[in-house]
Parts: structure tokens; C-alpha cells; sequence
């Protein structure tokens, strides 16, 4: 597995597939406005993919850190396909982002849907902890926790 800065195309691209897991098929989110956020955000050069079998591999997961956010970095979404989950790819997006957040900042940020269980467990076992609970943040009726990891 290589991890690898997102083109902007290759960023849009992974929209289609990201739509249509959990935590985002449930919050409404639709392909197109996605991938438009995905192209502007790789723009800013803030997405890594993870690919298999080097640059030319298929898109096994993706990330997009933002940098600034309260004195450090946010992961503003993390996802992994489903069929290459269970198999680290998110853990080495995560250390990648952290070991590239962490030269320059102290913390960084992550949300997650309460009702994912298995991703605030996996956030905690990266050693995130619970900072907050933002309330109708994404969706109405729906709470986004905020977790945050030091240095």
C-alpha cells in the first residue's frame, strides 16, 4: 500500500463510491456536490489516497486534513472501502495525516457520527479522546462528536 497526494480528478472520482457507505448514505450526502468539495479540497492539496499496488493501484481508502483548526489539524473525512476494510488502510492514512500534522502542530482533530460505534472505536484505539458534541452539525437530529489527539 503507498499513500499518495490526490489530483484533483482522482479526488472526484472516489465521491461516487464514498456516498455510498455509512456514516455518509445515511446523512444524505449526494455524489456531485461531494466530489466538488473533494476537487477543491485536493486543489488545496489537503487529500491523500491509499492505493494498492503503488500509483497505478486501485483507491482503497482516502483522507482530507485541513490545516489550522484550533492550533492543529482536522480530519474532515476519513473512509475507507469496504472491501479493504479491516485491513489497515485507515490506520496508515491516520498515522500518515498525524506524523504530517504533528511536525508543526499540536493536536489533531477528528469528528465522527455518534452513531458510529466502530469508528469512535477505532479513533480511540488511534488514542483520540472525546473533546465535544456538536449537535445538528451535519444533519438535523444527528450528533458529530469531536475528538482530538496531541503530540
Amino acid at each position: 500500500m503507498e499513500i499518495v497526494r490526490a489530483t484533483g480528478a482522482l479526488a472526484r472520482a472516489q465521491a461516487e463510491w464514498i456516498v455510498g457507505i455509512e456514516p455518509w448514505k445515511g446523512l444524505g450526502y449526494a455524489a456531485a456536490p461531494l466530489a466538488n468539495y473533494l476537487g477543491r479540497m485536493a486543489r488545496e492539496r489537503e487529500v491523500w489516497l491509499a492505493r494498492g499496488e503503488g500509483r497505478r493501484g486501485p483507491s482503497l481508502g482516502l483522507v482530507v486534513v485541513q490545516d489550522g483548526f484550533l492550533l492543529g489539524g482536522f480530519v474532515s473525512l476519513l473512509a475507507v472501502r469496504p472491501e479493504a476494510a479491516g485491513h489497515g488502510v485507515g490506520r496508515a492514512l491516520m498515522d500518515y495525516v498525524a506524523a504530517m500534522v504533528f511536525r508543526d502542530r499540536s493536536w489533531l482533530f477528528v469528528s465522527c457520527d455518534s452513531a458510529n460505534p466502530g469508528a469512535l472505536a477505532f479513533y480511540k484505539k488511534l488514542g483520540f479522546a472525546r473533546v465535544g458534541r456538536l449537535p445538528d452539525l451535519i444533519k438535523a437530529g444527528r450528533v458529530e462528536v469531536l475528538l482530538r489527539k496531541g503530540r
